[in-house]
């Protein structure tokens, strides 16, 4: 079991890349990227909540539910993601330079892998919740990217 520290910077850096995915989906999708109005920020030894900017909570290191970090689940999803992940960016920087056929097929594909993706972030995020014990703000559950769950 990692300790508390080493753990709230894996969910720090999980967040990070759930927002990359989350403007990377969007704009594959053709729609427009607006920020967030709720996000959450690692720092030295917590999580900040934010709204508009302003810190409205905050999960220090020491109030982290350390028994409900799953590390076995975390890191077979983490091997997930970074495999699909590197190939969804990778198909996605190769789009403009596809025939009309190819884009087609590239498409589907990244939909599939963009499917993948929004079950394995949406498990990591509960993982995160839980050891948080708190509800991380709406967009990390990529409703926009996703849809519902």
């Amino acid at each position: 079991m990692p300790d508390p520290v080493t753990i709230i910077t894996t969910i720090g850096l999980g967040l990070k890349l759930i927002d990359q995915f989350r403007d990377l989906a969007i704009r594959f999708m053709g729609k427009k990227l607006e920020p967030p109005s709720e996000t959450a920020d690692q720092t030295t030894n917590k999580i900040e909540f934010r709204h508009a900017g302003k810190v409205f909570k905050e999960v220090k290191v020491s109030q982290m539910k350390m028994d409900q970090w799953d590390d076995v689940r975390y890191k077979a999803l983490e091997r997930r993601i970074k495999s699909n992940w590197d190939l969804f960016h990778e198909l996605f920087s190769q789009l403009p330079e596809l025939s009309v056929d190819e884009k087609s097929r590239i498409k589907l594909r990244m939909d599939r892998i963009k499917s993948e993706l929004c079950e394995d972030f949406r498990q990591m995020v509960c993982i995160y919740e839980r050891a948080l014990g708190t509800r991380l703000p709406d967009h990390y559950q990529l409703f926009e990217v996703c849809g519902a769950a």
